[in-house]
């Protein structure tokens, strides 16, 4: 069992709203060191591992499983006093080959 921080999220849209469809973890907001689809990261969670974005400031927000309105899997921060940490509002995952 491990925690793991999200630095960056990759969106998509639907039907209803976006959704997240993979995330960079990662100690460096400014850069991933292993991208993970939602598929995976419910996978870790069932597995024991937790999930959690950070401000600048150094606020946490656990993240969560989520049911995307158009049915699919997503992941959602849970709600705390700022903004600043949530999923929506992290930097886009820029992935380059190596």
């Amino acid at each position: 069992m491990s925690d793991h921080r999200i630095v960056c999220c990759e969106q998509t849209g639907c039907s209803t709203s976006g959704h997240i469809v993979a995330v960079g973890i990662g100690s460096d907001p400014k850069k991933a060191k292993k991208r993970m689809t939602v598929r995976e990261v419910w996978t870790a969670m069932d597995d024991g591992d937790r999930f959690y974005t950070a401000d600048a400031d150094g606020n946490t927000a656990w993240v969560k499983k989520l049911w995307c309105g158009c049915g699919k899997g997503s992941l959602k921060s849970e709600p705390d006093r700022t903004t600043a940490n949530n999923l929506d509002n992290l930097r886009l995952c820029s992935w380059s080959a190596s």
